[in-house]
């Protein structure tokens, strides 16, 4: 029955995150994790050492150019590009915020930017504009670029980061709900979501900067590298995002704050993504959805290859 299949499903979910959690606090994971770490800054002293290429020096296709002002509200939007067509959860998500009056400069990091690009006119004439680039440096980079060329352009009281990571908005309601708290918030910089782990900072698939925040932003951008190992990236350009905001005094938000207090099982967006539903968050990431698409909730959204 239903019910069997409901309570099935939850004790399988509760079973991962228990051995999860066992998993982490064993010695043999820790060790394996010392060593990933060791990789990781082992990279990262390669990268600096032989000068990783800037965020700004990747090849980039500009498919439609920015051509005036960029005012109050502005998203860019970055996704990884197989193409030609943008991915359907890119598009819809695209829609909810330009329907909200949020304008959207797309950003597709592909392996060939010179690629065809089958983009829908009704929504590429919406955008305000898209640039394909070289498949490097990942998200931050991505950004990076983007904001150094739309950077003239800019006269803006709020600038969200958004990427592909998060499909929705899954509730339009709970969408505008949630672009009413973002506009109501007296933060500096708002993210949905906070990580401890390895320190507490606002996941990026979606952030907000607001007011005297963004020129910090701004030299924050300026610095971005290519780095090639995506957990290096969120080590050097997630996390301390969060924590040089903090450190020059800028208020940080997480909309939806964290439902545990343990930092080994501490990502609300996997352990506890249908306690988020529950209170309004309007996605799901992509992993989850991956991971249990065949859940009630989740129902009419294709899992992701």
């Amino acid at each position: 029955s239903e019910t069997m299949a409901r309570a099935w499903r939850g004790l399988r979910h509760a079973l991962r995150r228990w051995r999860r959690t066992l998993k982490a606090h064993l010695p043999y994971v820790r060790r394996r994790e010392y060593a990933k770490l060791a990789r990781k800054y082992g990279a990262l002293a390669d990268a600096v050492g032989m000068g990783s290429r800037r965020a700004v020096d990747a090849r980039i296709v500009i498919r439609k150019p920015v051509t005036g002002p960029l005012r109050a509200e502005v998203c860019l939007f970055v996704s990884h590009h197989c193409g030609p067509a943008l991915k359907p959860h890119v598009q819809r998500h695209m829609e909810h915020l330009l329907g909200h009056g949020i304008d959207v400069v797309l950003v597709l990091n592909a392996d060939d930017p010179q690629a065809p690009l089958a983009l829908d006119d009704a929504l590429a004439a919406r955008l305000r504009g898209v640039f394909v680039r070289e498949n490097i440096g990942y998200d931050f980079a991505g950004w990076a670029h983007a904001y150094a060329l739309v950077e003239p352009w800019l006269d803006v009281s709020r600038l969200y980061l958004v990427n592909d990571s998060v499909i929705g908005p899954l509730d339009a309601p709970c969408f505008s709900a949630l672009i009413s708290r973002v506009r109501a918030s007296p933060a500096d910089m708002l993210g949905l979501t906070e990580a401890l782990q390895p320190q507490p900072h606002l996941q990026s698939f979606f952030l907000v900067f607001h007011g005297p925040a963004l020129d910090e932003l701004a030299r924050f951008f300026d610095g971005v590298l290519c780095f090639a190992d995506k957990a290096t990236v969120i080590d050097v350009y997630e996390m301390r995002l969060t924590q040089r905001m903090r450190a020059a005094g800028y208020r940080c938000e997480a909309l939806f704050p964290t439902l545990s207090q343990d930092p080994y099982s501490a990502n609300d967006t996997w352990f506890r993504w249908a306690e988020l539903l529950d209170r309004g968050f309007p996605y799901v990431k992509a992993s989850v959805l991956r991971e249990f698409g065949a859940h009630p909730r989740l129902r009419g959204f294709r899992p992701l290859s």
